[in-house]
């Protein structure tokens, strides 16, 4: 197969800002969903304390090597609460089909959205859904459904993006780490490329593509590689490497009756770069945590990895929104 197979469903989805909060196939409730890799499973059977830093209008990840980098974000204190941001970018919605979180709502301050813009938010209040709404959690069905609404203070959110909600006073803003995008037009990892050959030699495993996803300074990159099929045995990771080392979270797949939903819904039995996007990236006491975006064919997958040692793990904390076009 060649991503082209695959690119023009997910551009379709980017072009129309078409992901999954209850309903749809291909989604996981927001507060309530499975991991993405037993998602995926479902996908392819047709279902789918630090101390707190200011709040500001928008702040930007200490650099390296200044007193602030060796600031540690407590896993345990992540909320699960993820919203998107409307048209205008000044309201994101926390949809919700019962009003029965308020009290958490109001402690929430800061959105996180991609690459770790950080924004000040301001708790507005509960929004009734209505008739015209469609069932999409998208910037312009966004004045239909039920949820909490916040107003965007300062710069604007990115209209359409997902957020993480967070309340300043528990989440340590001065452990995020810069993201830096690889180019969206980037090659993939060359053959004689160095680490591609220590991906290889550590799983034992032949790649079939590589490709860098982000820069995390100093001396990280994140990359997402798809292994050569294996009979049935389908194999992609997100890995990082850290001045030489390691560390690996798989996504093995087994393909069933339909090779054209192998980890999401129609996917191809592929993964390219323009499916993946980070959150943020924060320091914890073990290692990295990083927020990350799954675009599907259906909708937008958000989720948590949580780094020790060589391995990542999925935190239960995950988002889904269900963006599949009309």
């Amino acid at each position: 197969m060649k991503p082209a197979a695959v690119l023009p469903a997910v551009m379709a989805v980017t072009l129309s800002l078409a992901g999954c909060a209850g309903s749809g196939g291909d989604q996981n409730a927001n507060q309530e969903g499975g991991s993405p890799a037993a998602s995926a499973t479902a996908a392819a059977n047709g279902t789918p304390g630090a101390a707190a830093s200011p709040p500001a209008a928008e702040q930007t990840p200490a650099p390296a090597g200044t007193a602030a980098s060796a600031a540690a974000l407590d896993p345990a204190a992540l909320q699960p609460v993820f919203g998107f941001a409307g048209e205008a970018g000044k309201q994101i919605l926390v949809t919700r089909e019962d009003k029965d979180g308020e009290e958490q709502m109001q402690a929430l301050d800061t959105a996180i959205g991609s690459g770790g813009q950080v924004l000040k938010v301001r708790f507005q209040g509960w929004q009734t859904g209505n008739d015209q709404d469609n069932g999409r959690e998208l910037a312009v069905n966004l004045p239909n459904l039920s949820g909490y609404v916040f107003t965007v203070e300062g710069k604007a959110a990115a209209p359409d993006d997902t957020y993480y909600l967070a309340d300043s006073a528990a989440f340590n803003l001065e452990a995020m780490v810069p993201v830096e995008p690889a180019s969206a037009d980037a090659e993939q990892l060359p053959e004689a490329d160095p680490v591609r050959k220590s991906i290889t030699d550590a799983k034992h495993r032949e790649i079939m593509s590589a490709w860098k996803l982000a820069a995390l300074p100093p001396g990280r990159e994140l990359y997402l590689v798809q292994f050569v099929r294996q009979d049935k045995d389908m194999l992609f990771s997100l890995v990082l490497e850290d001045n030489g080392k390691l560390s690996f979270m798989d996504y093995p797949a087994e393909i069933t009756d339909n090779e054209y939903s192998v980890w999401r819904v129609d996917d191809g039995g592929e993964v390219i770069p323009q499916m993946f996007s980070l959150l943020f990236a924060a320091r914890t006491a073990d290692g990295l945590l990083l927020g990350v975006n799954w675009l599907g064919a259906e909708g937008i997958n958000s989720f948590f990895l949580s780094q020790t040692g060589e391995t990542f793990k999925e935190l239960d904390i995950q988002y889904g929104r269900y963006t599949s076009p009309m």
